[in-house]
């Protein structure tokens, strides 16, 4: 995607400039702050943000918002694609468009060594790890964070990647989207990677609370992939699909569990509770302008707006925006992140940068000096929702990539008040919860909802001009999405009664996602095995999928809570994973590892009347070391464990008696492997088979 791109999809934003964790005593040289050799303490809570324009990376003190330390950006870093990535001592600045990757100092504020990666490369650092990820080729590597020399062995994978991050146990995950997968990756080693989407889906990674989550924007799914084992799958609203090519605005890193997702196209708003699998979605009416991917801090999303250089600040709790939060100039690119516990918000090629609160309280910063007195006057920065900002003229942009503010349908006749804005719908167990921002104007009677189906019920059936603004729609089937609008009511000059009608909701559906099943367990039976589960507490639940992997791989939906899977009779380490599941296909689930093995069997000894039978230690035919013979004792009972192919035998004296299939017996304390046809295992008359239940094959 082009750098002119509306929308640009840049998740790398989330992980730059990361507070410095604990105080660091430096004796260097301090731009604009001391003199050569000077010792200088930098801010326990801070980050460090680039200043390109002047050649720097400083350091910002987040309590005070004032710059505590400056330090040169290396010589070869001078393009307008440089990022800071750190974590902890780890400081590296990447200049994307050469690959070339340096790594400051924080005890000497300079540059202490570099190395080549090439373009375009992804640059991540955690707990003293660090790692590159080369989208276009596929490659990724771990480094060490000191001397940035490859550590262990690097990994291909398909490109093109999407947007890698960091779980909280130091592991890289990057979705590979040809794969419909995420990758994980650790000291040089690929693990087994999660399914996540459809091959060649869009598919976006977030960090949220150490964990990933991919979002497939194409399917309107997300993916929570659990270290525990457990997985998340929620069905996200139809929407979503509109964020066409590239898919949603997704932050790289989310301090909680809540992730926010901005649909490029439409304005749409969802909040995503990646603990729950709940979400709301909220249908913003916002000006056409170019916006980064949204961050969250307590109840409060901020969304970058970089046609205006702004923050666009959304409160969740209330369904209502703030005062934007002026970051930088007009058409300037924004990094935005959270970090211990602030939201940073950077100008990199001018003197601005914000740093904000929990509590929404906000300290300008100015990076070219070391104490700001006042500064000058700011612009007034129109809220989204109450008209907007029209677009500035020149902003880049491609079409189809604004949010563009719907039409309500119906012109604003003079005097009438402004159109309910901002729906906001939640789905519930049964329900639909609808609120909105109220309407400004005069003469307001009441509000109605609309568009409500047959069969459905909104409570109340009208609200008052000062009442709370939110619907309850009960009903409705867990397989359909609904849309609504809100109409205000009012009198004209004339007293007539009229109504203006909202645009339409985000769609939402009326069920949650069920929680995940509990008490798992498998068990190797005469008929296969029998996978049996307790269902979710809370409910939820209409069906559920049951996979699993082995010696047999396979899947399957069932209603129930238990179920016999009769091709599942091999012995050996299985991993069994049971989802909870709705109409809307979203669900979690429980994966647990078992290892099963078929039920011994007592079974007559046939055709070795007058003979001498061989049991040997492997199925490997008259080579292999015997164990004990058997002569002339038709109708002894014998246990058989199991059947399993192995080398093939071919009977000197009947053709029809060799075949490669053995039984693994225990007769008269001795055990081993011996033909099959020995043994009356079979009722087909065909000997060489594996018979399957009540005998189980053999582990490999």
């Amino acid at each position: 995607m082009g750098a002119g791109a509306i929308f640009e999809r840049d998740r790398l934003t989330g992980q730059l400039a990361v507070g410095l964790v604990g105080a660091v005593v430096i004796a260097a040289v301090v731009y604009g702050v001391g003199a050569a050799s000077a010792k200088y303490e930098l801010a326990d809570v801070g980050a460090w943000l680039s200043a390109r324009t002047k050649g720097l990376v400083v350091h910002v003190n987040g309590l005070a918002g004032k710059v505590d330390g400056k330090a040169p950006l290396p010589a070869s870093a001078r393009g307008d694609r440089i990022e800071v990535v750190q974590d902890g001592t780890t400081v590296l600045i990447v200049d994307r468009e050469t690959g070339v990757v340096s790594r400051l100092d924080p005890s000497q504020m300079k540059i202490v060594g570099s190395g080549g990666f090439g373009p375009g490369i992804q640059v991540l650092a955690q707990d003293g790890r660090a790692y590159t990820v080369d989208s276009v080729n596929g490659g990724v590597q771990q480094l060490d964070a000191i001397t940035l020399q490859p550590a262990g062995e690097p990994a291909r994978l398909d490109p093109v990647l999407g947007q890698a991050g960091i779980g909280a146990r130091g592991d890289l995950w990057v979705p590979v989207a040809v794969r419909g997968r995420l990758a994980g990756f650790r000291d040089g080693r690929l693990h087994e990677p999660v399914d996540v989407g459809e091959p060649g889906h869009d598919l976006a990674l977030t960090i949220a609370a150490g964990t990933p989550v991919v979002v497939d924007s194409t399917a309107a799914t997300a993916t929570v992939v659990e270290p525990s084992g457990t997985r998340l799958t929620i069905s996200l609203p139809s929407s979503v699909r509109a964020a066409g090519r590239g898919g949603v605005l997704a932050p790289a890193v989310a301090d909680g569990t809540i992730v926010p997702l901005l649909v490029p196209g439409t304005g749409s708003l969802v909040t995503l509770d990646t603990g729950t699998g709940r979400h709301t979605s909220t249908r913003l009416q916002m000006p056409r302008h170019r916006y980064r991917a949204p961050q969250i801090l307590g109840t409060r999303v901020y969304i970058p707006d970089e046609t205006a250089g702004a923050l666009i600040v959304y409160d969740a709790a209330s369904k209502r925006f703030g005062k934007p939060v002026t970051v930088g100039r007009p058409k300037s690119p924004l990094e935005v992140f959270v970090k211990d516990g602030l939201l940073w918000a950077n100008d990199p090629d001018g003197p601005g940068a914000v740093v904000v609160d929990r509590r929404g309280e906000t300290k300008a910063v100015d990076k070219y000096r070391e104490e700001v007195a006042g500064g000058e006057r700011r612009r007034e920065i129109p809220l989204p929702g109450t008209g907007g900002a029209p677009p500035v003229p020149g902003a880049p942009g491609r079409p189809g990539r604004d949010p563009v503010p719907p039409s309500s349908g119906n012109p604003r006749e003079p005097g009438a008040p402004t159109a309910p804005s901002n729906l906001t719908v939640a789905p519930g167990d049964g329900t639909m919860q609808v609120t909105f921002q109220p309407s400004q104007g005069e003469r307001i009677t009441g509000y109605s909802l609309k568009d409500v189906p047959a069969g459905l019920t909104a409570a109340p059936a009208a609200i008052a001009p000062d009442a709370p603004p939110a619907f309850a729609v009960t009903g409705g089937d867990c397989g359909q999405e609904y849309r609504f609008r809100v109409a205000v009511q009012y009198t004209d000059a004339r007293g007539r009664a009229k109504e203006v009608l909202s645009a339409a909701s985000d769609p939402v559906r009326p069920c949650v996602t069920p929680g995940a099943p509990t008490d798992v367990e498998a068990r190797a039976g005469a008929s296969g095995t029998t996978v049996s589960w307790a269902a979710p507490a809370g409910g939820g639940a209409t069906r559920y999928k049951v996979e699993w992997t082995g010696p047999v791989t396979g899947s399957k939906v069932v209603t129930g809570t238990s179920t016999t899977l009769t091709d599942v009779w091999t012995n050996g380490a299985y991993t069994f994973t049971v989802t909870s599941m709705n109409a809307a296909e979203a669900g979690s689930g429980t994966t647990i590892d078992t290892q099963l093995k078929g039920p011994d069997r007592a079974h007559k000894v046939i055709l070795n009347g007058g003979s001498t039978a061989h049991i040997r230690a492997t199925p490997t035919g008259a080579g292999a070391a015997e164990v004990t013979t058997m002569s002339d004792n038709n109708g002894d009972s014998i246990t058989v464990h199991c059947q399993v192919k192995g080398t093939r035998i071919n009977h000197p004296r009947d053709p029809k008696y060799s075949g490669n299939t053995y039984a693994k017996v225990t007769w008269k304390g001795n055990t081993g492997y011996m033909m099959n046809f020995l043994v009356d295992t079979y009722t087909s008359g065909n000997w060489d088979v594996l018979g399957g239940p009540p005998i189980w094959e053999c582990a490999g």
